[in-house]
């Protein structure tokens, strides 16, 4: 059995350990979990998370699994019905919450992995690391079937694979609901949450860190793979295909979600490059039934948006870093959907594209109107499911089928509906970003969508914020200046090369009209003077009519940035505005900003070292 034992006070005051709630007796005194809550925050302020983690995670004591005979004496099934309490659950959530709220605020402090600490193993060490995840292991297998007695202490994963896939073994089919009505959902679905979050935290914060013991200067490459390893029995194909089976669990309501908090454990699970997780990922897209849970998640009408994005999150994980998974993705969802489209429609194809695309037309059109409130996660949704179609490429018929006429149609309606919404929303924003990433590559037949929904003004809006967030803000690095400013000048220059009436409203935009009168005459007085360079027959070293702070100024500026693709992608949109023509290149953004791009396009000799 798994030995449960009262945690120690440690030198800075009481601390009520996070899965020492997991084995007290519900009986806790709600005093002494409001004094605990008080220290643990008092000692977060002081402590690294590593450090908490460490304090919070109490040691266990056993050697093997096996189930409980029922005529043993009390063992952890006793324990579990201490824990169907509000204390035990709320104590749980509080972890939960704080642990959360740390690694959203951003940056924080690393835990220390050098080989000549002292107290390396003290200090979230791997075994204490380990010590935690077979402890969650063992916790969540004790709550959906507490006849199994786990002990989290046994250092054999082959029999912790062995004990849970008995477990999900004994979630068959037939009795999942009652499961369902019989488990404490609340507590079962806190656990989850926790493991969740502690592999993100392993990931994100721990894992890092660790690296450095992997270089010369710091010892060998074997300390790494100690702490590559605590997660392991989190990461087993057994608990994997735990994970994956609880998504299809049926639920009222107003029941705890336990499908999304499995889903945010099979995402952490299986998301990352280290030889343990890309082994669960590789496990679970090959196993007998991963693919048919996850699809048939995603299939299932009235889910809560949030649980609905955690699901997709992992569809948009595999596309992009399991590509053979996307067929077997296919194939699963043209099997469910066999049994559940009307006769009408059985004709019709019902593949990834086509799902998402579903999906994605559902969160923007639901009601209440989107974006929604704070707490509304549709945002969330839509923003994965253009990331997932731009992993997905749909141009790529060697990633997937290729989408029917009838579904580009609604990918290239969406968009428009999406780039017509307000810039004040943040939330509104990322997306319009995504919107415009997947035009990089979108079908010609988009163009037309864009231009005939007056969305093009939408897009230069952009190209605008984009630009003086790069020139004007300057806040970020030359990377960063790429990232924010390059996707939306591609965007902009691929479609007035494609679409004349594109061409002309992108023109207007950044040369206006009215202007328009005043830089004829400074042209035809340049040009007059008859200077030529090449074949360029203008020579003015700055722009005839750029006046500071206007959109064409801050495109002139992106000319001469340090960043390559940054001044390349201005360049080629100016020249595609300027009908390719040298001399009007030149003359609307200086021969001093133009001379290397025109050396490029072989307008002007350039010494061969420039």
């Amino acid at each position: 059995m798994c030995h449960l034992t009262p945690t120690p006070t440690d030198s800075a005051g009481l601390t009520i350990h996070y899965l020492h709630y997991l084995s007290q007796s519900a009986s806790l005194p709600i005093i002494a979990v409001e004094s605990a809550s008080s220290s643990c925050k008092r000692i977060m302020a002081d402590r690294s998370i590593a450090d908490q983690l460490v304090a919070i995670l109490p040691p266990c004591r056993s050697s093997s699994f096996q189930p409980s005979p029922s005529s043993a004496s009390p063992t952890l099934d006793d324990e579990v019905t201490k824990l169907k309490s509000d204390n035990v659950v709320q104590s749980l959530e509080r972890w939960n919450d704080d642990l959360e709220n740390q690694l959203l605020a951003g940056p924080v402090q690393k835990p220390s992995f050098t080989a000549t600490d002292e107290n390396l193993e003290n200090n979230c060490s791997p075994s204490i690391l380990r010590v935690a995840a077979n402890k969650l292991h063992a916790s969540i297998l004790a709550q959906i079937d507490p006849s199994f007695s786990v002990d989290c202490d046994c250092d054999d994963d082959a029999e912790a694979d062995k004990a849970t896939w008995a477990v999900v073994n004994s979630l068959s089919d037939g009795s999942r609901s009652t499961y369902a009505e019989s488990l404490d959902l609340r507590l079962l679905a806190s656990v989850l949450r926790a493991a969740g979050l502690f592999l993100r935290w392993h990931a994100q914060i721990v894992l890092p860190s660790s690296h450095s013991l992997a270089s010369p200067m710091s010892g060998s490459s074997s300390q790494l793979s100690m702490v590559v390893s605590p997660t392991t029995r989190l990461k087993l194909n057994s608990m994997i295909m735990l994970y994956a089976t609880l998504l299809d669990i049926e639920l009222v309501a107003t029941s705890p979600d336990v499908p999304r908090f499995a889903s945010i454990c099979l995402f952490r699970a299986t998301y990352g490059n280290d030889d343990v997780t890309t082994s669960a990922r590789r496990q679970f897209v090959n196993s007998q039934h991963g693919l048919s849970y996850l699809m048939k998640a995603l299939l299932r009408g009235g889910q809560p948006a949030s649980r609905l994005f955690s699901i997709l999150r992992n569809v948009h994980h595999l596309i992009a870093s399991c590509p053979e998974s996307i067929p077997k993705m296919e194939h699963e969802l043209q099997t469910l959907t066999i049994s559940i489209v009307d006769d009408e429609k059985k004709g019709e194809k019902h593949g990834l594209i086509e799902v998402l695309v579903a999906t994605l037309a559902w969160a923007c059109r639901s009601e209440p109107p989107f974006p929604g409130g704070p707490s509304d996660r549709r945002s969330d949704l839509v923003l994965e499911i253009l990331r997932a179609l731009y992993a997905l490429d749909p141009n790529n018929p060697s990633k997937s089928s290729r989408p029917t006429h009838d579904t580009l149609n609604s990918i290239g309606a969406i968009l428009c509906e999406l780039l017509h919404f307000p810039n004040s929303d943040e939330r509104v924003y990322a997306i319009k970003l995504a919107v415009v990433a997947l035009l990089l590559d979108a079908p010609n037949e988009f163009n037309d969508h864009l231009v005939n929904n007056d969305c093009v003004k939408r897009l230069v809006e952009i190209l605008s914020y984009q630009a003086s967030v790069v020139v004007i803000e300057r806040t970020n690095s030359s990377s960063e200046d790429a990232a924010a400013v390059v996707p939306i000048l591609l965007a902009l220059q691929r479609l007035v090369q494609s679409n004349e009436s594109a061409l002309k409203l992108v023109k207007e935009a950044i040369f206006p009209p009215e202007d328009e009168d005043e830089f004829e005459q400074k042209a035809e007085a340049e040009i007059a003077k008859g200077k030529t360079e090449g074949k360029v027959h203008a020579t003015n070293m700055a722009p005839l009519d750029a006046p500071r702070g206007t959109l064409r100024w801050r495109l002139i500026q992106l000319m001469t940035w340090t960043e390559t693709t940054v001044k390349r992608s201005a360049c080629e949109l100016l020249w595609a505005l300027c009908d390719e023509d040298s001399t009007q290149f030149v003359l609307r953004t200086g021969f001093g900003n133009a001379i290397h791009f025109l050396g490029i396009k072989k307008c002007v000799n350039l010494p061969d070292n420039v």
